[in-house]
């Protein structure tokens, strides 16, 4: 007999206890294997960044926000404040936190704007926080709209003394604005806007998510699952790569920050708000109402941005919101630039990448800080960004949108 086959005789003679303590070994190695894993990439990943300000605010509702006041230099915030030009809120989109625009001193909207003097306040929404049980039952997009967006306006209007701000919305945080302006914020309250790959209507591929029962919407863990394969993530290419941004648009190293940095879990209630706009016509509503209905009266000067390869908020459903932005105003200044190589740009644009992608300093941050500036202060075209000098952005008429039939 050999000692292959006696190792087995021996085993068959183990008693159950033997096993089960065998098993329970395994899991105790598995376990502390996944631990060590996770603290060895999230101290190798995880990218911290300084805030003058860092403060949560509870809402009245039981859930809270995070406010956060990125630095900037101070000479330049003194030419700033002599302009008189105000507060920048950035808001960011789903199944993400704060650093959705202040991902890295790279790739940040957040520092570019800070860097040029302006005074650049971050939100994290409710839904990028899910502290616990009871805070994620109650990260509804509807709660966000009459809570967490009004509670960071007056919060950052109050702090600063200021009677007005300017609004950057990244997907859903432009649609949080759709939803709030006219209803929870007062449209005197925002004296700019600009929209980044924000959908005016929500459409699922297929018609099997009417089949989906609301009630029974799961939480997915994105943040382990991301944060568990942040290492990985640029060996070689998915499908999923492909879905939330263009992979020829981001560079090196930045898909890693946004997994172990960025991502969070999209919670069931919000999930299942989404799924119920797209099982029906694809509006946004909040409380029985469409929300592109309340934008047809405001008269501020906005800027969209869609990307020329966007799945997540394809060309066309962001120019649903740009139609309805000022429809009964005509006068409303308003232009939406789509990026992608047709129109100048270096790339096609996705979805992430209009937040993080390779050359968003220059196609996308630029053309935001000259929407964002002074009137009297009129600046030469951004041709790289395939965007008009601002003073034609600014202009009485109204100015239609770069598209792809054009």
């Amino acid at each position: 007999m050999t000692r292959g086959s006696n190792f087995v005789v021996l085993m068959t003679n183990w008693p159950l206890t033997t096993y089960l303590l065998l098993a329970l070994g395994a899991a105790v190695v598995a376990i502390l294997a996944t631990w060590a894993h996770f603290r060895f990439w999230t101290a190798r990943l995880s990218l911290a960044l300084d805030y003058d300000v860092e403060d949560v605010l509870p809402t009245p509702d039981g859930a809270h926000i995070e406010l956060r006041r990125v630095p900037r230099p101070a000479e330049r915030a003194e030419a700033v404040e002599a302009a008189g030009l105000p507060p920048v809120l950035l808001v960011h989109g789903l199944g993400a936190n704060h650093r959705n625009q202040d991902l890295h001193p790279d790739w940040s909207l957040a520092r570019h704007l800070a860097a040029l003097g302006r005074d650049v306040w971050l939100v994290t929404l409710r839904s990028g926080r899910l502290t616990g049980w009871l805070e994620r039952r109650r990260a509804r997009f509807g709660a966000m709209v009459k809570h967490d967006v009004p509670m960071a306006v007056d919060a950052i209007l109050g702090r600063t003394g200021k009677p007005k701000l300017d609004y950057v919305g990244f997907s859903m945080g432009g649609m949080l604005l759709y939803a709030a302006l006219g209803r929870t914020v007062a449209a005197e309250k925002v004296r700019r806007v600009v929209i980044i790959g924000s959908p005016g209507q929500v459409r699922s591929p297929t018609s099997l998510v009417k089949l989906i029962p609301r009630g029974f919407v799961p939480t997915v863990p994105v943040r382990s699952l991301a944060q568990g394969f942040a290492f990985a993530s640029e060996w070689a290419r998915t499908p999923l790569h492909g879905a939330f941004a263009n992979p020829r648009n981001m560079a090196p190293g930045v898909t890693r920050l946004i997994l172990m940095n960025l991502v969070r879990d999209i919670p069931s209630t919000l999930q299942a708000d989404f799924l119920s706009w797209a099982a029906g016509d694809g509006e946004i509503r909040v409380d029985g109402e469409r929300a592109l209905d309340g934008l047809a009266g405001i008269g501020i000067p906005v800027l969209f941005f869609a990307g020329s390869a966007d799945r997540v908020a394809p060309e066309r459903a962001v120019r649903h919101a740009f139609e309805a932005w000022g429809r009964d105003r005509p006068e409303t200044p308003k232009r939406m630039i789509v990026l992608g190589r047709d129109f100048g740009q270096k790339e096609d644009y996705g979805h992430g990448d209009l937040a993080v992608g390779a050359h968003v300093a220059a196609e996308i941050f630029e053309p935001v800080a000259r929407f964002l500036g002074p009137e009297e202060q009129p600046e030469a075209a951004g041709a790289e960004a395939g965007a008009e000098a601002v003073e034609e952005v600014l202009a009485r008429e109204p100015v239609q949108a770069e598209s792809a039939e054009e």
